[in-house]
């Protein structure tokens, strides 16, 4: 059921539906965490009739049951050997193609995407707001969660006009969804509890799994130049500065411009040691086509960390393990990670005035696709932050440099190694490896935080600083 409103929509888990003024809203959301839906549509801020007329974005969770038969037509290109970068760009063209039929019209046809149920899948716990992680859930529009914030001094050459905030949206095919269904089995629709099953490998995916993610920023073609005929969603958010989400101010319906597309895929064939293939496509205005989607082209694909290499003291040494595009555009390569591996636009592989070795460094590419996912990891019971996104010592103190550890170092060469989905990088007891899946990992802290409100002896063993660090960790990310 879809409702609208100008004021929030708060929906409990007994099903119970209240309009509420904006600030009594928060108010009530804030004291009443534990009854989180967690099979939310959105965080319940819904534009009215006059701000927005289209179809509002559906949840689809009816996951397969059995496993699904998992077609992987992108192996015709490796002829039954790994990934290598001879083969990556025609590797990551098959991937484009095998989901062209669906995902043009998600994302050059948004309005008609809504008004259709599609055989793609998404997440519990993320479409409700949850304070004590900083989860700022879904919207209704069209589905998307807020995304990394970048100063416009980012891509001064190609432009840019405006400080940029990305929103995107994710999506599993069937054969992914099969494992969200092994974990969330004992959870349904309209019954409020729901507990995550995470024994017996229950969260690695299969072979075949697909998940997608696409991104849109605010900036249009005349902010931003490489955004000229880019695809056009709306949405429907509070405004943003450098500091995140403006604090008490309303949502509104706003455009955004798609940039990237990315496509990973558990393929343990191209990419042995890992089991996973990261790629993105980026949008190239110049590219041939007829519309926005053929414009989306290969910026690269990663399956590997190249733990052989350490681009620290050998900075000429070649990735073997990491494929980058040389004709994708080139704002799209400026915020490639260390040593040149595989970034998004976006993504915030490269930080900014951060500590090493006693001194400031105004850029550091730090992190990778793969480095950043391998981090993904859960504690049942205890739930505490594990590892952290990137090569930082600890604690991350909001407000100062990070001090990162020496690139090219035993400790910062923990985030580049090659890992199986089933072994997590945290060496604490008990933590359990989620298959490079960093939006798992978030939302069962957003589960966590909702247990800890239901049982308050754990949060008061817990403390303020548990949860403060984990907002701070998601906040880090995102700048």
């Amino acid at each position: 059921m879809q409702f609208r409103n100008n004021r929030p929509l708060i929906i409990f888990s007994a099903g119970l539906a209240l309009l509420l003024g904006a600030g009594a809203a928060q108010a009530l959301q804030q004291k009443t965490a534990a009854m989180v839906d967690p099979f939310a549509v959105n965080n319940g801020q819904i534009p009215s009739r006059v701000e927005y007329e289209g179809p509002l974005w559906r949840f689809n969770h009816a996951y397969p049951q059995t496993p699904p038969n998992a077609e992987q037509p992108w192996q015709k290109v490796l002829n039954g050997k790994p990934l290598t970068k001879d083969n990556a760009h025609a590797y990551i063209e098959a991937l484009k193609e095998a989901v062209t039929r669906d995902m043009r019209v998600m994302v050059t046809r948004p309005k008609e995407w809504n008004a259709t149920t599609h055989e793609w899948y998404s997440m519990p716990w993320a479409g409700a707001a949850v304070d004590k992680t900083g989860w700022e859930g879904r919207e209704a529009i069209y589905g998307t969660y807020t995304g990394q914030i970048l100063p416009a001094s980012t891509y001064a050459e190609s432009g840019l006009k405006v400080d940029i905030r990305n929103y995107a949206t994710i999506y599993y095919n069937d054969v992914a969804a099969y494992t969200l269904h092994r974990v969330w089995q004992k959870c349904r629709s309209g019954q409020g509890r729901c507990v995550p099953t995470l024994h017996n490998n229950a969260a690695q995916f299969d072979e075949g799994s697909l998940v997608v993610k696409s991104a849109g920023v605010n900036a249009s073609g005349e902010q931003w130049p490489v955004m000229q005929g880019a695809a056009k969603w709306q949405i429907y958010r509070p405004p943003f500065n450098l500091d995140g989400t403006v604090p008490n101010e309303p949502p509104v319906v706003s455009d955004i411009y798609v940039g990237i597309f990315d496509i990973i895929v558990k393929d343990s064939v191209a990419a042995p040691e890992t089991g996973w293939v990261f790629t993105t496509l980026v949008y190239d205005k110049d590219a041939s086509g007829k519309d926005a989607w053929d414009k989306m082209v290969p910026l690269g694909a990663m399956w590997g960390n190249d733990p052989e290499v350490n681009s620290a003291r050998n900075p000429g040494q070649p990735l073997l393990e990491t494929y980058i595009n040389p004709a994708a555009p080139a704002y799209a390569k400026v915020t490639l990670g260390y040593g040149g591996r595989m970034s998004g636009p976006f993504d915030i592989a490269v930080k900014t005035n951060v500590e090493v070795d006693g001194k400031i460094v105004a850029k550091l590419p730090s992190s990778s696709c793969l480095s950043c996912h391998g981090t993904s990891s859960f504690l049942p019971g205890s739930f505490q932050p594990l590892t952290f996104f990137y090569p930082v010592k600890m604690p991350v103190i909001e407000g100062q440099p990070w001090n990162m550890y020496t690139p090219g170092s035993d400790e910062w060469n923990e985030w580049f190694k090659n890992r199986p989905g089933t072994v997590p990088q945290s060496q604490k007891p008990g933590a359990v490896a989620l298959d490079y899946s960093t939006f798992m990992e978030a939302v069962l802290m957003n589960y966590a935080a909702v247990e800890s409100e239901k049982k308050p002896q754990m949060l008061k063993s817990m403390g303020e600083d548990f949860w403060a660090t984990w907002r701070n960790w998601q906040k880090a990310r995102r700048h």
